[in-house]
Order: structure tokens, then sequence, then C-alpha cells
């Protein structure tokens, strides 16, 4: 199997070295977020994707006549951000348009949003925008006083144009809400679409557990990854009920939060900004002395923050992670978060942030 691999890697890069990749960046520190490799130099991107990463020398080599050439001059790369939950009030296109140009200069290549407006709305200012990012848009059916529930039924088509995904179903439940709950199950386990509980107390939370727990299979489940979203509360047990129904946590750091309590439970993890775009700052929360025992490495932060991200919208595969074969996704940072502290993690930017291999924000340099 050994021998497999390393013959396999040497046929990409042999083709990279045919052909030349398109780009290659090199001459840093680059965090893959990939257990199989976390820690890199360089990497070469052929048209939307990642086709090698490896030291300079070898990456360096592989460029051809027309290959653009990246000089990171030691900063540091990671995986573009995945902000798994942004809650979005006001919908017009000039909206959707600034906070696009708020991300991508954070480094968010991906961002999943929850619209408390129909959900047709909310993929109108979005086409309209037509962002670099690519987006998932999430409904959030409400209940209307003719007994009809609004956004019920999953948007047509589910891929209104190349970069926009609509899929899943958000609800924010409280303990009085248990109708609505086992509602929003039911419909779950009977479709396609992802389902993602922003839970208001524990009480709602536990009945969403068991909700999943006697509602069908916990294999299906798994397949469909519920996920349970500002999760404020880490009562004993819940470890092993959430690993059966193959659940994922998206958490937008506070003190008192579970987070290293769930990646220690084998639980996938990922960080979404909520009510405010946030960006790097989110990074510097899960990482700062008011999470005491939940804080989180900034290894771990970034991986939530990007394979996480991924993992919560069944992207992992493409998304976050550099890698062969990946997404060219990512962000070039203006200093290194590995050996910022406090504030400065908070006020780090992406100085190049690529998505699919194509540059959408981009610092002139001196």
């Amino acid at each position: 199997m050994r021998l497999l691999i390393i013959a396999a890697g040497a046929l990409v890069l042999g083709a990279c070295a045919a052909t030349g990749p398109d780009t290659v960046i090199f001459n840093g520190t680059v965090f893959t977020a990939n257990a199989a490799q976390p820690w890199a130099q360089a990497l070469a991107v052929r048209g939307e994707r990642v086709v090698a990463v490896g030291d300079t020398p070898a990456i360096v080599a592989l460029a051809g006549p027309a290959t653009r050439r990246i000089d990171l001059d030691g900063r540091v790369v990671i995986p573009g951000l995945n902000d798994a939950h942004f809650n979005l009030d006001g919908i017009t296109a000039a909206g959707v348009s600034a906070l696009g140009a708020e991300a991508v200069a954070h480094g968010v290549t991906s961002l999943q949003v929850f619209s408390a407006a129909p959900v047709s709305d909310t993929v109108r200012a979005f086409r309209d925008a037509d962002l670099p990012l690519r987006v998932r848009i999430l409904r959030m059916p409400q209940p209307e006083a003719a007994g009809i529930t609004r956004d019920s039924r999953p948007f047509f088509p589910p891929q209104p144009s190349p970069r926009l995904d609509v899929r899943g179903m958000g609800f924010v439940l409280g303990a009085a809400d248990g109708q609505r709950l086992q509602q929003a199950v039911g419909w779950a386990y009977g479709s396609e679409d992802p389902l993602v509980i922003t839970s208001l107390d524990e009480v709602a939370t536990d009945a969403y557990i068991t909700a999943l727990e006697v509602r069908g299979s916990a294999e299906v489940w798994k397949a469909k990854r519920p996920r349970i979203d500002q999760l404020l509360v880490w009562p004993a047990g819940w470890e092993a009920r959430l690993r059966r129904v193959g659940a994922v946590v998206v958490q937008s750091p506070a003190a008192g939060a579970p987070l290293a309590s769930i990646l220690s439970a084998d639980i996938p993890l990922a960080l979404g900004s909520g009510g405010a775009f946030q960006g790097f700052p989110l990074i510097q929360s899960a990482t700062g002395p008011a999470m005491g025992r939940e804080v989180l490495t900034v290894a771990q932060a970034i991986a939530a923050y990007t394979h996480g991200g991924a993992t919560s919208e069944f992207g992992e595969k493409d998304k976050g992670r550099l890698m062969p074969g990946a997404l060219a996704d990512l962000a070039v940072l203006s200093r290194d978060p590995f050996a910022a502290t406090g504030e400065e993690l908070g006020r780090i930017r992406s100085v190049l942030t690529m998505i699919g291999g194509r540059p959408v924000y981009d610092v002139p340099r001196p």
C-alpha cells in the first residue's frame, strides 16, 4: 500500500512537471488542516484544485514558463475559513455585497447563512450580489397565521448559481417548542435536507437528542449529520448520545461554551460567527483565557473554522484542507497566528484570498 501511495504521488508530480501548474505558492508555512500532513512550505494549483503540497524546492521545480509564482516571504497560508453559522437579518444585494467584501478580507471563502427572511428573497439578494464566496443558504421554516408553514419545502433549484447552494433547514427552539421540534425532526428524517437546531436551553437540546434517538435508525441519522448550533451546556452522558446519531456541533465561542469537550468526545466541531460577522476575532475568542478549560489551541481553532466548517455541510472532501485534490480555497495571512497572542490574533487579516485557485482579494505589496 505504501508503495502504491508513493507511486501515485510520483504520477501527480510527474503530471505537474509535464504541463506546469497554474500557480505555485512557496517559501512560507502552510497549515493544511490535513492530519496526515499538517505542515508544508509550498503548494501547487492547477485549475480549481491543489495538485501538490510539499517543500519549497520540490514545488517550485514543478513550475513551467506560464506558471504564476507567489513568494510568501515567510507568511502563513491556511485553508479558506468556513463560517458555519451566520445570521442575516436585513436582505439587500448591497448589504450582501458588503458582507462578501468583509468576509474575503478575513480569509473566509465559504459562508453558511441563516436568514429570517423568506428563502426566495434571500436567494434573490445573493444572486444579485454575485459574491465570489461559496455560500450555503439554509431556510428557516416559520409558522404562519393561516397554519401553513413558510419555507417548509426544499428550495428549487437547490443550486441557483454555481457558488450558491440552498439546502438545509434551521430552527431556533426552546423548551416550549416541543411540537415544532418533533415536526422538524420528522421533516429531516423523510428528506435529504440537513437539519440544524439552534437550542435556546438544555431542555430543548435534550429533547432534540431524544427525538433523534427514537425517530428511525441511528445509521440513517449518521448519514444525515444532524447539527446542534450554539450548544450552551454539556451535561454528562451527551457525548455517547451525540456520537450515536452522528451529530455535528457548531459554536460561537463564549465563556462556558463547550469547545475542548466536544473535540475530546470525538464529535465534529465547527465555528460560526452567529449574529455578527467575526473572522479572526472568532479564533481569538476560542483560544482566549475566558474559555477556561474549554480553550482551544490555535491549530484546533483554525481546523474547526476550516475543516470543521466543511464537515458541517458535507464538504470535507473538497474544502477545509490543503491537500492534493482539494479545492484551492485558501488565505495568506497578514501575520503568523501561531506566534500571535490575544489582540494580535484578532487583528489578523488576509493579504491574499483565493477561491478555486482564483484571487478574490489581494492586498498590493510594497
